[in-house]
């Protein structure tokens, strides 16, 4: 009797034990995937949270880009009027649009016409150096002058020529000389008188009134072209 009586206990406290065991085992199971959950939430979370800042992002550079587009990309067209021969002339049509309503302005036109070749001499440290070199140089009967101003001051100059063959000629024979001349070349350019008008203002004017207006002045045309800016 007292056995089966101790069986009996040792078997209740071996079903307590496992009883015991098993819920430690769900608590820590359902903690971990608890856990596993709000890991889950958080990453999805942060996933969203990246997600709207790089849109935010994207969509700033998009305008940005777009803005910077309407800055740089300015396409404002003009009519000019020209090239007048003198001032006064592109002055008086100016006075003539002034009565049509239509503003206008002088603009003076810088026009590239070509090249120049200098042949020179580079600049020395003084002037008074400068003109040592000029009457080593003249003395062997070479025309020459000092260049006064600019980035070659102090410089001796073999003069500009137009024709490149020539310069490099010129250049040729003073280096027999015992000098080592250099070539330099400088773009040449003109200036041109313009009347210049906004394209909208010109559509005050008629076919017959432009043939009209042009007429009065030979050798002038009307073009369009970007409005040119600084006025005279």
């Amino acid at each position: 009797m007292r056995l089966i009586f101790i069986v009996l206990l040792m078997g209740n406290v071996a079903f307590f034990i496992s009883q015991l065991l098993v819920g430690e085992t769900e608590a820590v199971h359902s903690s971990g995937v608890a856990e596993r959950q709000i890991n889950r939430l958080q990453t999805l979370a942060e996933r969203d949270a990246k997600g709207k800042a790089s849109d935010k992002v994207a969509q700033k550079k998009i305008k940005e880009a777009a803005d910077s587009s309407l800055v740089g990309g300015s396409s404002d067209q003009c009519q000019l009027i020209g090239p007048f021969a003198e001032l006064l002339h592109a002055e008086y049509l100016v006075e003539r649009l002034a009565g049509l309503e239509v503003v206008a302005a002088i603009r003076n036109v810088e026009i590239a016409d070509g090249k120049n070749y200098w042949v020179y001499l580079k600049p020395e440290m003084s002037e008074k150096e400068a003109l040592r070199k000029l009457y080593e140089v003249q003395a062997k009967s070479i025309d020459s002058y000092i260049i006064p101003t600019g980035e070659l001051a102090n410089g001796i100059s073999f003069g500009q020529f137009a024709d490149p063959k020539e310069a490099t000629e010129r250049a040729e024979k003073i280096r027999n000389q015992g000098y080592g001349a250099e070539i330099k070349e400088i773009p040449k350019s003109h200036s041109e008188v313009w009347v210049e008008i906004k394209d909208k203002s010109e559509q005050k004017i008629s076919a017959e009134q432009w043939l009209e207006l042009l007429k009065e002045e030979n050798g002038i045309e009307r073009r369009q072209n970007y409005c040119l800016g600084v006025a005279r």
